[in-house]
C-alpha cells in the first residue's frame, strides 16, 4: 500500500491568471458630451440640443415671397437608465486591501462593458443609412459604398468611423494585403491584420459585435406616400408647449409573409 499523506494546499492571491477584458472599442470613439449634475437632476435627465440649420436660396435680387419664418429643431440628450454592480464584503474582509481592489476593477470592468455594449446596439438597429450587400464585408468595395452614401447625404467628411467584426475587418485585411505586400500599408494588413483608414473611414476591429438576424418578412410594402413634417414645439389640448423628438416618425407598412424587427432595412 502506497503512503498517503496530508498535502499543503496554497493560493497565489498575488498572481492572476489571465481573464477575459472587454476592448471598448466604439465606447472610446463617441463624443462625451458633459452637464452640470444639479440641471440634469432639475431637468428629469433630459437635455435638449439644438441641430443646425438648412438654409434656402433664391435666384435674383427680388427676395419678395421668398421671407419665410424659421423653423428650429432639438434633440433630447437622455439618461436613459443607470447601471450598479455591487458586491458585499464584512469589515474583516476589508482588511484585505488586495480583494477590495480586485472587485473594484472587475465592477469598473462591467460598467464599462456595459457602456460599450450600448454604443455598439444603436448603432446597429437605429442606424439610418443603408448599403445592401448579398455577402459579408471583405474588401474596398464594401467601404467605398458607404463613403457613396454619406457623400450623397451630406454628411460631414471629417471624424467617419467604421468598425467591424473581427471576422469581416480580417478579411478586409487579407484583401489589402493581397494586392502587394512590399507596400507599407499592404505589408502591416499582412503581419497584423491591420486596415487603418480607408475610404475616407477609420476602420476599428470590434472583438464583438451585434449579431443581426436576418429579416424575416417578405413583400413589405410602404402604403402609400408618406412624408413627415419636422416641427419645433407641439402644443398639448391643454395648452402646454413642449419641444418635438423629430428623429422617429410612424411608418405603415404592409407585410405579405413573416414580420419584421427592429434594425430590418
Amino acid at each position: 500500500m502506497a503512503n498517503d499523506f496530508s498535502k499543503e494546499e496554497r493560493i497565489a492571491f498575488e498572481q492572476m491568471l489571465e481573464g477575459f477584458e472587454d476592448a471598448l472599442v466604439l465606447s472610446r470613439n463617441v463624443t462625451v458630451y458633459s452637464v452640470a449634475d444639479r440641471m440634469m437632476e432639475r431637468a428629469n435627465n433630459i437635455i435638449w440640443r439644438p441641430m443646425p440649420y438648412i438654409a434656402q436660396s433664391f435666384d435674383g435680387t427680388d427676395m419678395t415671397g421668398n421671407f419665410v419664418d424659421s423653423t428650429q429643431l432639438s434633440v433630447p440628450a437622455t439618461l436613459g437608465y443607470q447601471k450598479s454592480s455591487p458586491w458585499n464584503m464584512t469589515g474583516a474582509e476589508l482588511r484585505d486591501a488586495l480583494q477590495e481592489g480586485r472587485l473594484r476593477d472587475a465592477a469598473t470592468q462591467k460598467l464599462a462593458s456595459d457602456i460599450n455594449l450600448a454604443v455598439n446596439n444603436v448603432a446597429a438597429l437605429q442606424g439610418t443609412l443603408f448599403v445592401k450587400r448579398s455577402a459579408a464585408a471583405s474588401g474596398f468595395d464594401d467601404v467605398a459604398l458607404a463613403e457613396a452614401i454619406m457623400n450623397e447625404q451630406g454628411v460631414p467628411q471629417m471624424d467617419r468611423y467604421m468598425a467591424l467584426s473581427t471576422r469581416d475587418y480580417n478579411s478586409m485585411a487579407g484583401n489589402l494585403a493581397d494586392r502587394e505586400t512590399l507596400t507599407p500599408k499592404a505589408l502591416s494588413a499582412y503581419e497584423r491584420a491591420y486596415v487603418g483608414r480607408i475610404a475616407s473611414f477609420d476602420t476599428y476591429k470590434l472583438d464583438y459585435a451585434y449579431r443581426k438576424a436576418a429579416a424575416l418578412g417578405t413583400t413589405v410594402t410602404v402604403n402609400g406616400d408618406q412624408y413627415y413634417t419636422p416641427q419645433a414645439t407641439s402644443t398639448a389640448a391643454t395648452g402646454e408647449t413642449s419641444n418635438v423628438d423629430n428623429r422617429y416618425m410612424d411608418l405603415a407598412v404592409t407585410v405579405s409573409s413573416g414580420t419584421i424587427a427592429v434594425g430590418d432595412a
